[in-house]
């Protein structure tokens, strides 16, 4: 029969061997990975901390030329540690530019700090590229299938950047870094999955402890924790505009706040929500390494759950508390749909679990619509206002024209009118509303592209029986939900492009398993026929052991 996943016509014998794939690959202790990590982690924070004192003490080309540089050479030199050197910077970017904000005076001087974590990003995604796209024939077609629909996907999204740069070079941008960011981790991923053997788990560990040693301090030493990061000086110069601006002050008094500090804009009721109002909790939402409370959620969400999957349950437990006091609803329920969800599919055979999680995603959002459409919740009519300029300009609007990044000065808008109004003039505050906002019918072809990596996840997953592909399908379609009242969902570096990234990693990490149990197998001449896998199908990579984690009994 033929097999609808990418790869190429098979039997059912050779189906049999890829649920085995996994579970036969060999263990060792694991011990000799972690110096390797270490140093990963280590030129990773140099990476991240070295263009950023380079650009405020010495000069912005050295500090350039020095990214660059180093990213490349990482890229090079590394390949199977390109997650921690492309994924470190991101979070702790922001860490070192407050470390430093005593010689910027302005916020906007930082805007410029955190571009380094996108640059580095980019240079490792080239260097990676040019290695596929002079020899795509090392991969397996299920591999060359998701990169080449993805780039198709990035050529759409292209079109609407070009005709944005006409309007606001800036806005457009800032939205093809966003919109493109996850796209780009996705295929860089999946690449070193499939050619690497990398151990998930522990990528994962190491990035939950630093991150939940920052939080746990934050949590129980703020104001050590500030003082140790100069982070009172970064905030500050975030909130300036704030502490001054009539609207931002008369919203608090709505809520009985006043202003004393720019940590009370951190402050809130418990999930910010006023289903809970009755309960009458107000908490100091943890800000993380980043200062960002929904991208640091997000983060956790991503790893408490991947390593729930990989029966990692107490890291999961120890962070869990980090989670909750974030105070995000999105996330924790990106964490634990992503969880119950991996539960309920151990012992599927069918497409049951993921028509009950879509069941329960219909609901939420029809609940979510209905109660924050009635409070006149931001979210909900920032939705509602995205879909009228869609329903008004079908074509789209193009990149950069809509959305929270593409407002100069978001407190300027004049939220008791749209409330009253039941919608805003403009695409803000929902991701959904901004795709269809400024790409208009070609946002369904952005949704599409992502229906259809959960979609094969889950077919995969059914043959395979490997845990981590429950997360793919789960955290994708949470994400899409997620988008239609949260912007950030999307466009927040730690949402929607770290869940991507770990899907590629995965998706690539089980080809490569496939792959070379194809190749070890006897099967080998029966499925390449008259034209025998070349030298490209037995590569180191398929004859290393699987870097897919399993149990080695089928659950």
């Amino acid at each position: 029969m033929r097999e609808d996943l990418g790869w190429i016509y098979v039997r059912r014998t050779e189906l049999e061997l890829r649920r085995s794939a996994v579970a036969e690959a060999p263990r060792t202790s694991g011990l000799e990975d972690w110096p390797r990590l270490l140093m990963a982690f280590f030129v990773a924070t140099l990476i991240t901390a070295a263009p950023i004192a380079l650009h405020v003490l010495v000069s912005q080309p050295i500090a350039i030329l020095f990214c660059l540089f180093g990213a490349f050479s990482a890229a090079r030199l590394m390949e199977r540690d390109i997650p921690i050197v492309v994924l470190l910077p991101n979070i702790f970017q922001n860490t070192v530019a407050a470390m430093l904000s005593w010689h910027v005076q302005e916020y906007a001087e930082i805007e410029v700090l955190k571009s380094y974590s996108f640059l580095t990003a980019v240079v490792c995604w080239l260097t990676l590229a040019v290695s596929f796209a002079q020899k795509p024939s090392a991969y397996s077609p299920f591999v060359r299938k998701f990169i080449f629909i993805s780039i198709g996907l990035m050529c759409v999204v292209g079109v609407y950047f070009v005709l944005g740069l006409a309007i606001n070079p800036r806005n457009a941008t800032v939205y093809l870094r966003n919109i493109g960011l996850p796209i780009l981790l996705f295929q860089m991923f999946m690449l070193v999955g499939a050619r690497h053997e990398v151990q998930l788990p522990k990528v994962l560990t190491l990035l939950l402890v630093s991150n939940a040693v920052c939080g746990y301090i934050e949590i129980f030493a703020l104001d050590a924790w500030l003082e140790m990061i100069n982070g009172m000086r970064y905030l500050q110069l975030f909130s300036a505009k704030r502490l001054t601006n009539p609207d931002d002050i008369r919203s608090l008094a709505s809520r009985g706040m006043v202003a004393a500090s720019v940590l009370d804009y951190s402050r809130a009721s418990l999930f910010n929500t006023g289903l809970l109002a009755g309960l009458d909790i107000q908490v100091q939402r943890l800000l993380g390494p980043a200062f960002n409370t929904i991208s640091f959620a997000y983060l956790l969400a991503s790893l408490i759950s991947l390593l729930a999957i990989h029966k990692r349950g107490v890291l999961a437990l120890l962070a869990l508390p980090l989670l909750i006091a974030t105070s995000a609803k999105g996330p924790l329920f990106l964490c634990l749909a992503c969880i119950f969800f991996y539960w309920g599919a151990k012992s599927a055979r069918n497409s049951l679990p993921v028509k009950a999680l879509g069941a329960v995603l219909v609901f939420y959002a029809v609940a979510v619509f209905q109660i924050g459409y009635s409070s006149g919740d931001y979210h909900v009519i920032g939705l509602v206002g995205g879909m009228n300029g869609f329903l008004k300009n079908p074509i789209g609007h193009t990149l950069g024209d809509g959305g929270n990044l593409s407002i100069p000065d978001f407190s300027q808008l004049k939220w008791d009118d749209f409330q009253h109004a039941g919608a805003t003039d403009v695409a803000v505050e929902s991701s959904v509303g901004v795709l269809f906002f400024q790409m208009g019918v070609a946002a369904l072809a952005w949704f599409a592209f992502y229906f259809w990596v959960a979609t094969v996840a889950w077919r995969l997953y059914l043959e395979t029986r490997a845990p981590a592909l429950t997360f793919v399908t789960s955290a994708i379609l949470v994400s899409l939900a997620n988008g239609l009242f949260q912007e950030e969902a999307y466009f927040a570096p730690f949402s929607l492009a770290f869940v991507m990234g770990f899907c590629g990693l995965i998706l690539g990490a089980t080809d490569r398993a496939v792959v070379a149990r194809i190749v070890r197998s006897d099967l080998g001449p029966e499925l390449w026929g008259d034209h025998p896998a070349s030298s490209d199908w037995a590569t180191p990579r398929s004859r290393l052991r699987s870097s897919f984690t399993r149990p080695n009994a089928p659950e």
